[in-house]
């Protein structure tokens, strides 16, 4: 079994299938690219590489992303 913080950073960097952690997963893959701004075609193709519905994002998982980005960058 994992430790409750082995847990935790398995979901700060992506590799945990809950809203957290898909939200992280798609903020890791859009830090890497080299724009100022993300477009919504940008965010989808992050999302489908990843394996994570697009549509499925709220606002509040928005919000979340770009706090993640930021806290990243």
């Amino acid at each position: 079994m994992f430790e409750d913080w082995q847990l935790a950073m398995m979901e700060d960097y992506g590799l945990m299938d809950t809203s957290t952690g898909l939200v992280n997963r798609v903020a890791r893959v859009l830090a890497r690219s080299p724009n100022d701004t993300i477009d919504t075609a940008e965010f989808r193709s992050a999302c489908y590489s990843y394996g994570v519905d697009p549509d499925s994002f709220t606002q509040s998982d928005l919000d979340q992303l770009q706090r993640k980005l930021n806290e990243i960058t």
